[in-house]
């Protein structure tokens, strides 16, 4: 088996497993009815077994498989296939099997760094369709990766409104509250999505600017903004990107919910606060919802791809301290999101969506009965 050159968006041949097999032996002369070699073979076991193989020429098959390009998922796509091929007699030989790992490993670790969301698709087709399943199998693959902004993006039209729910978080607008006359408190919100969160805020007075990664949802904060004629400012950007700055000292709140949750690592979540620091004034709040372990649990590399692909990344409270180590930032408070919300929701419906007490409570990573060791967090600091 020789591997083809790949590229990440192109399908991939591996090329034929185990090819054509010699057919069964014939038996002994003292099995065989004829002693001639002129004589034809009549012995009807070893006849069916001939063409029982040669049947296979006329047999086609196909198979699709699509996995989350989680490179510790490699194990599990590799079993995949190998069943597959073991199933239709063909499991190919160790030294094909290890080119088939070290390709798949490859396509998988590329398919993450592109984006948390991408996945490989393994697809095992006839090698030579014109002589069936005695041509081998022939496994093509490719990636199909898609941004957090592509995949937001098709969500209106496959998922209800309100997405994210149509009430604002209670966190958010508690804090809002005890920080004085809402037209002297210059938010930010930032991955403010349709505006759940910015709209109510805008209208108790709050002068808001949204940061939005997903033009479909800044356009929708903008049109819903307008007929109220409210103070709210729309950019369309990702908080990460070095190109996208705040105003420096200038907001006395702000908040991100369910964005660091999108997070890929612990220096995506310091450039993050580094950010926000900048753009708080003295005394100014800090906001912001992530998941933590709990228990000391500390996350494998399965557990943390898992909560990438999941919307749930993971972080410990060791790594959100030393996130912020050296920053003009104070914790005031860790609570329990789902916890807080519940306790203070006072609302016309509960929960604000059907996914919202899963995910929170870290059921899309652990879909266990019991208590996952993770859960998502609200966290108060303050820039001193």
């Amino acid at each position: 088996m020789s591997l083809m050159p790949a590229e990440p968006a192109r399908i991939t041949p591996i090329q034929p497993v185990n090819p054509v097999q010699p057919p069964p032996q014939p038996p002994s002369e003292s099995q065989n009815n004829n002693t001639s070699d002129n004589s034809p073979i009549t012995d009807r076991d070893y006849l069916d077994r001939v063409v029982g193989q040669n049947t296979r020429k006329y047999t086609m098959a196909k198979a699709e498989f699509s996995v989350p390009c989680m490179p510790s998922m490699l194990n599990e796509a590799l079993r995949l296939l190998q069943e597959y091929c073991q199933l239709l007699g063909k499991p190919g030989t160790p030294e094909e099997q290890e080119k088939l790992r070290a390709f798949l490993s490859q396509k998988l670790q590329e398919g993450f760094n592109a984006s948390p969301h991408s996945r490989l698709v393994l697809m095992c087709v006839p090698a030579k369709p014109q002589i069936g399943l005695l041509g081998g199998v022939s496994i093509q693959t490719k990636v199909v990766s898609e941004s957090l902004s592509d995949k937001y993006t098709t969500w209106p039209k496959t998922r209800p409104d309100p997405l994210f729910g149509s009430e604002p978080d209670v966190k958010v607008m508690n804090v809002a509250a005890s920080l004085g006359e809402p037209s002297q408190i210059r938010v930010l919100d930032v991955g403010a999505g349709p505006g759940r969160n910015s709209l109510p805020l805008a209208r108790r007075g709050h002068p808001v600017h949204a940061l939005e990664l997903t033009p479909v949802f800044a356009e929708k904060l903008v049109q819903a903004a307008k007929p109220e004629n409210l103070p709210v400012e729309v950019a369309v950007g990702n908080v990460l990107d070095p190109l996208v700055r705040m105003r420096p000292y200038y907001y006395q709140y702000v908040i991100s919910t369910e964005v660091i949750s999108h997070f890929r690592n612990t220096q995506e979540l310091r450039l993050f606060f580094g950010k926000m620091c900048d753009a708080l004034v003295t005394g100014g709040k800090l906001l912001v919802s992530l998941f933590l372990t709990e228990g000391g649990y500390q996350p494998t590399d399965l557990v943390r791809e898992l909560g990438e692909v999941s919307f749930s990344s993971i972080f410990t409270p060791g790594e959100l301290r030393q996130s912020i180590e050296g920053l003009p930032l104070n914790m005031v408070s860790v609570e329990a999101t789902l916890e807080y919300e519940k306790q203070h929701h006072q609302g016309e419906s509960w929960p604000p969506t059907p996914w919202y007490e899963g995910w929170c409570s870290g059921r899309n990573v652990f879909p266990i009965q019991k208590k996952p060791p993770m859960q998502l967090y609200w966290v108060l600091m303050e820039r001193s």
